[in-house]
């Protein structure tokens, strides 16, 4: 099994949020995920579930603050374990070339 999930978590407050985020990220490294950080989210990934909502609980805590919002999407695949590399490859090679354009 695999779950892969994206996540945002959202400081409410003005001014920069990357200080925030940052402590946000730091605290995945406390779970056993694999993580990427986007410009507007994070993909974490993990072999079960509930490691993921683990990740993403220490990461929306970690965010100081009066206010935070977090948004999670997992996608739980329980028939394999496919992970986030190996299905970006799978575009890749069913669009003939690398799926990013960089302007």
């Amino acid at each position: 099994m695999t779950a892969i999930a994206r996540f945002e978590v959202i400081p409410v407050h003005d001014g920069s949020l990357a200080e925030d985020i940052a402590q946000a990220v730091d605290a995945l490294e406390d779970f056993d995920v694999s993580y990427e950080l986007t410009p507007t989210d994070t993909v974490v990934e993990a072999d079960a579930v509930e490691e993921v909502f683990a990740a993403v609980q220490a990461a929306h805590e970690a965010v100081a603050g009066d206010r935070v919002i977090t948004s999670l999407e997992i996608d739980e695949y329980r028939a394999s374990d496919q992970n986030a590399e190996e299905r970006v490859e799978s575009v890749a090679s069913a669009l003939g070339r690398e799926p990013k354009r960089l302007a």
